[in-house]
């Protein structure tokens, strides 16, 4: 290690190692451990013991020296010219050698190990012949080896060393961590029914080491789901209990035997409200929706209303890492059930990537239109139209309560986060017409953006219940919930 500063007492480490050696970090130094040190710098040097201390990642040593080139034997002014080792020094090596004179008959051989032997009192040339059995592959180990047993592999041109339970292969130089090359998402939905979420992870190890995954999920009590692994597969199966709603996350890691990684995922499990009232759901994040390919929106709300989209592509990673269809053009449309007379509440998980001011979602006609927002104008965001007998007109986006007939356009669209997925929900206005579409206003107001989802209900709503719908998606796809 490389000395910051110091002089002729307590010394402080630079953050990186002398290139070609490990760094106190590397081998898990912590405060408190007493080593031994030689430091060097020019012409002078200092070997002793040292205490280590650690603070904010900053290591330093309190230094005793035993040797050193002052005639007094004293601590040297250490500079940032000084590089200090850790060291053994021969008067830590103890050697017996009278234990040794009561060695068996048997000859050893050149190279042989000596074991003790507890019966006879005795050291015993060790099996096999040198110590160390030399096999071609890894598969070729000995299949029932004692604890510390040695193995050289010649295919891998590695050493093993038995440690009671498995072969482990020993490292010689330094030892890079484990690179990841299947990563699981960042954030996902688990199932509402039960069914089972499986994530399969790879990482390799330069070295060639062989790699061992686990896992843990913080919180570690969470109530959401359970998990099981078989190596790197792990199957995360949720609860079907609305009392364990919430988000955890899980960490998947991965281990040569002597530096790990990790990859972590932020699961979450939500159920829908009112489903007896739902007329449709489409959600191009559930693969029953939507299978990765093709036009074809499938209705999982059980009432079988398909729909077709048009233009657009899909993209897998669309804001906040989270599945949707992406408009990047003014080309978006979707042609919508025939008759929605019946629909109360509209809701949409969709977002505005930053420089779009403006959209329109629902069309009938040029005069009959919800889910206006605009940064510049003061119109209705649902203006003209019929509102539902007995109803009264309402937008929520994000949590934020438009007002009178849903407020105005430009409100609404400040109610709204530029490059995440925002709820947008829209109550108690009526579509009579034979055609609605998805957004297909005019090129002005069917702007580039991201759709994730698409809900209709019979029902008006509330707002708790809209709050329910948005904690069904990931929390790091979705902009902030403003309201209660």
């Amino acid at each position: 290690m490389r000395v910051a500063y110091g002089g002729a007492g307590l010394i402080t480490f630079g953050a990186n190692a002398v290139a070609g050696f490990e760094s106190l970090a590397d081998q898990s130094v912590g405060a408190g451990d007493e080593l031994r040190y030689t430091i060097e710098q020019d012409s002078e040097y200092e070997i002793g013991t040292g205490v280590i201390g650690l603070s904010g990642g900053t290591y330093t040593m309190t230094r005793t020296p035993l040797r050193s080139s002052n005639s007094d034997n004293s601590a040297i002014s250490a500079t940032t010219a000084a590089v200090c080792f850790f060291t053994m020094l021969a008067d830590d090596v103890a050697q017996y050698l009278a234990d040794l004179s009561n060695v068996s008959d048997a000859s050893p051989s050149a190279g042989q190990a000596l074991t003790w032997d507890d019966a006879a009192s005795a050291w015993k040339p060790a099996s096999p012949s040198g110590g160390i059995v030399n096999v071609s592959t890894y598969a070729n180990l000995p299949g029932s080896p004692s604890v510390t047993d040695l193995a050289f592999v010649t295919d891998q041109k590695a050493l093993y060393i038995f440690d009671g339970t498995e072969w482990d292969r020993v490292s010689a130089g330094t030892n890079e961590v484990p690179e990841w090359t299947t990563e699981p998402p960042a954030s996902a939905l688990l199932s509402k029914d039960g069914i089972a979420t499986t994530q399969t992870v790879v990482a390799s190890d330069p070295e060639g080491f062989p790699i061992e995954y686990s896992y843990d999920t913080s919180p570690s009590n969470q109530t959401q789901a359970t998990i099981s692994q078989s190596n790197n597969t792990f199957t995360i199966t949720p609860s079907t209990s609305s009392a364990n709603v919430g988000d955890f996350t899980l960490r998947y890691k991965a281990s040569d035997g002597l530096h790990s990684t990790s990859r972590s995922t932020t699961y979450s499990l939500a159920f829908l409200p009112q489903t007896s009232s739902l007329f449709g759901r489409w959600d191009i994040g559930e693969s029953t929706s939507y299978s990765g390919s093709g036009t074809t929106w499938n209705d999982i709300s059980g009432n079988g209303r398909n729909l077709t989209i048009e233009n657009g592509s899909y993209n897998s990673s669309g804001f906040g890492g989270t599945p949707v269809w992406e408009w990047t053009g003014t080309d978006s449309r979707i042609d919508l059930p025939d008759d929605l007379s019946s629909v109360k509440t509209y809701i949409l998980i969709a977002g505005l990537p930053t420089g779009v001011t403006k959209q329109i979602f629902f069309t009938a006609s040029s005069s009959t239109y919800a889910g206006y927002v605009n940064s510049a104008s003061s119109g209705s965001t649902m203006p003209y139209g019929t509102t539902h007998s007995g109803e009264t007109r309402t937008s929520n986006i994000n949590g934020n309560d438009g007002g009178s007939n849903g407020g105005s356009a430009s409100a609404n669209y400040g109610y709204m986060e530029a490059n995440k997925l925002n709820i947008l929900a829209i109550r108690g206005y009526q579509f009579n017409a034979t055609t609605t579409r998805y957004s297909d206003y005019s090129s002005t107001y069917a702007q580039p953006h991201q759709l994730r989802a698409i809900y209709m209900w019979t029902t008006m709503l509330t707002d708790a219940e809209i709050k329910e719908v948005y904690d069904t998606y990931p929390s790091a796809s979705m902009a902030t919930w403003d309201g209660a």
